[in-house]
């Protein structure tokens, strides 16, 4: 085959530049052999890794703000991801040696020897570009950019991206154990943020947040540049924000928790028992980074979250033995003139809804394990956990014991609701404890 002509090797170059990274990627990775390819499958593997070095390259520089314009992104600053294109286009027509020395910079970076002092440069450059309008892809990224959060914040960012690019480098140190040299440094960067422009202190804030795996985590990144203040001065500041969209994150995850019901299904429990764990790690990150008063201006809030989470999450956990009554209900038979006793009952098929019921709370009580003691209802849930292996363990017991009698009361339902027991041992153990369920029945 000949090269493809040019015409068509356009039409492929823009289809490759509308690509995503990952399509990028992998097509690269699908060309790289040097046998078996083709004039033209050569000519399309250029193509490709031009646009890779071009996205190697792109990122690199725009490190400090590529979180801000990722997809999907939700956060209070958030710019489409397009935007990043239109800017690196603009840059190479605003200054093209730069941005080729850019690339050779990334080709041969070295962590210990490499400065990013060039890439600051062209983040600078962007940023004035963009509050310039200097040519027509300043504009049209511009344009871009006043669709999220806007181009004058976007500038700004660019503006501060030597700060952010090594802070952003320094966020795991600064996650770990706090010592005075940490301290310092997160402390001289909230400085010289400071002193680029005294409003900046947010998004340079943000533009860390949008880095982390936990977002709520910036507060302790800001507690730590602030020593430790206490939540009514925080709350005083331009950085309240942070901490007021996490109590409303917090509030809407407890709300999540108050709607659940068990008709939510296993899935629906898993969610729910989500939004508990990071309602229990964002309460946790106020009480560890700020000096809270029970009278402060989050510290009452932050109380009264608690207290409504462990209240939610006990009724819930308190709901499990009910629901297992129904899966595996059982009747009252008299043994003697004072002893009664529940034996399974086997007047009726097992009834799917009740199953699925008692799984979607066995499903929330064994998903919560993690949350539980930092929650406030470990205590509960022990006492649910127990009651529900008690009644489980009876339930096996005493059916197993009527399919062995000589005449066995209703051996199909019996095995039937041995299977049901199964699905919940599954749930409330493991799949090896809901094999030897079935096994049992069987041998029986």
């Amino acid at each position: 085959m000949s090269p493809l002509p040019d015409a068509k090797l356009k039409i492929v170059r823009a289809l490759v530049e509308q690509a995503p990274d990952k399509a990028v990627s992998t097509l690269l990775m699908a060309l790289s052999s040097d046998s078996g390819l083709d004039a033209g499958l050569i000519a399309v593997r250029a193509v490709v890794e031009v646009e890779a070095r071009e996205r190697r390259t792109r990122a690199t520089v725009f490190a400090p703000i590529s979180a801000l314009c990722a997809r999907g992104r939700t956060g209070r600053l958030a710019f489409p991801p397009k935007t990043l294109g239109r800017l690196w286009t603009a840059l190479k027509l605003e200054a093209p040696d730069r941005c080729e020395a850019a690339h050779h910079l990334v080709a041969e970076w070295d962590a210990e020897t490499s400065r990013p002092d060039l890439l600051d440069d062209l983040c600078r450059l962007a940023g004035r570009g963009l509050a310039d309008g200097r040519n027509g892809e300043f504009i049209a990224a511009a344009a871009l950019a006043d669709e999220g959060s806007g181009a004058g914040t976007l500038s700004r960012c660019l503006e501060l991206a030597a700060i952010t690019r090594r802070s952003i480098a320094r966020l795991p140190d600064w996650l770990g154990r706090v010592t005075d040299e940490k301290a310092a440094l997160l402390r001289l960067a909230f400085k010289d943020v400071a002193k680029i422009a005294p409003d900046s202190e947010p998004l340079f804030f943000e533009s860390l947040a949008a880095n982390l795996a936990e977002p709520w985590r910036i507060l302790h990144i800001i507690a730590m540049a602030m020593a430790r203040p206490s939540d009514t001065y925080l709350a005083s500041t331009e950085l309240a924000g942070f901490g007021e969209d996490l109590l409303a994150d917090i509030d809407s995850r407890l709300d999540l928790l108050k709607r659940f019901t068990r008709d939510a299904g296993a899935d629906g429990a898993r969610a729910t028992a989500e939004a508990l764990h990071v309602a229990v790690q964002e309460i946790v990150e106020f009480e560890r980074s700020l000096n809270l008063s029970p009278e402060g201006v989050w510290g009452r809030r932050l109380i009264a979250q608690r207290r409504t989470l462990a209240a939610a999450a006990e009724a819930h956990l308190r709901a499990v033995d009910d629901a297992m009554s129904h899966a595996l209900p059982l009747q009252t038979v008299r043994l003697g003139p004072r002893t009664l006793k529940g034996i399974p009952r086997l007047t009726a098929e097992p009834d799917p809804k009740m199953a699925e019921r008692a799984i979607t709370l066995l499903t929330l009580l064994q998903e919560t394990r993690v949350s539980a003691a930092a929650g406030g209802f470990a205590s509960a849930r022990s006492k649910a956990l127990e009651i529900a292996e008690a009644r489980l363990d009876e339930y096996i017991d005493d059916t197993l014991h009527d399919l062995r009698a000589e005449a066995p009361r209703e051996p199909e339902r019996a095995r039937a609701f041995l299977e049901v027991a199964a699905q919940l041992s599954a749930v409330l153990r493991d799949d090896k404890a809901a094999q030897l369920v079935r096994r049992r029945a069987a041998a029986a």
